[in-house]
């Protein structure tokens, strides 16, 4: 679920001090033992405006849910949420992670409005 190596790099290119970027590596590899199904959460739709917790609709969501998670953000400004279970990680990321991982691609080639509104098959095909 998360790339300690991917996330490590990120915060090492963020932030200048050399010791807090292995601090916050530490913080993660610790958060990541505790809660086994973790995901950086930098680009996901959860962020309220100021970037500086989750939105109340995604909070929401979460206790209704009823799963044990934790929402962590580290002084660099990284994202992280942790799961008890797999089932819930996974709905999760399919609710709130903004990828399409197993829908079906649309065919790009049809349009909806044709160009004729008669439906006349073109001879430029």
């Amino acid at each position: 679920m998360i790339d300690f190596e991917k996330m490590k790099q990120a915060i090492a290119n963020k932030v200048r001090d050399k010791n807090l970027a292995s601090s916050s590596g530490h913080d993660i590899e610790a958060f990541a033992k505790h809660w086994p199904y973790s995901f950086v959460i930098n680009d996901w739709d959860v962020w309220n405006e100021s970037k500086k917790f989750l939105k109340l609709q995604v909070i929401r969501w979460l206790e209704a849910r009823g799963a044990a998670y934790e929402f962590s953000q580290f002084r660099s400004g990284c994202g992280l949420i942790g799961f008890e279970s797999q089932e819930a990680a996974h709905v999760f990321k399919l609710r709130w992670s903004n990828q399409t991982d197993g829908m079906p691609v649309a065919n790009q080639g049809w349009n909806p409005h044709p160009l004729r509104s008669n439906f006349e098959p073109s001879l430029y095909n």
